[in-house]
């Protein structure tokens, strides 16, 4: 089986080519009420504009064996979400399923478990060093990425978008 490269410079052509005329009539007068072309790109963005982010930690995901929610666990951890239960809830996925990617987190030397310091009954998570340190290669690949792809929009730009995209996230409806 042949990998596709994920940075292909043809599937890149193809994509931009599905919003280039779009993207050029983009200017349209303020105000003017959203259309489909405004919305159909805005969702062709969010869905692929993940790539290069989830790019972003597959050399820790790889070296060190991890399930595709690896990553991210790390840096829920390290944000405070160390209850095995709430990382389950906040990745959308069954217990099973998190007590997995945890299982590969432990054995990597990423993570350590103790029990809850108010409830003994529950686990409670932490990043070990090499978590710390391999937290620190994605987060700084993050960083690297995003401000490369959003260098030209100002700082209240990003902070707008960014603000746009929780409310989407919060006006979901959970399926």
């Amino acid at each position: 089986m042949t990998k596709i490269k994920q940075d292909s410079t043809v599937r890149e052509a193809i994509l931009n080519r599905i919003g280039d005329e779009a993207w050029r009539s983009a200017n349209r007068p303020k105000g003017a009420p959203l259309t489909w072309d405004d919305l159909g790109l805005l969702c062709h963005g969010l869905v692929f504009a993940s790539r290069p982010i989830m790019a972003a930690s597959k050399g820790v995901t790889e070296r060190n064996s991890l399930g595709p929610r690896g990553a991210w666990l790390l840096n829920l951890i390290d944000a405070g979400v160390v209850f095995p239960h709430e990382l389950s809830e906040v990745m959308g996925i069954g217990r099973s399923l998190m007590s997995a990617e945890l299982a590969r987190l432990t054995e990597a030397g990423l993570i350590t478990s103790k029990p809850g310091a108010t409830d003994k009954r529950r686990t409670e998570l932490a990043l070990t060093e090499k978590g710390l340190a391999e937290h620190k290669v994605i987060h700084a690949e993050i960083d690297r990425i995003l401000r490369a792809g959003l260098a030209n929009y100002t700082p209240e730009e990003v902070r707008l978008f960014t603000r746009m995209l929780r409310d989407l996230r919060e006006s979901s409806t959970p399926t």
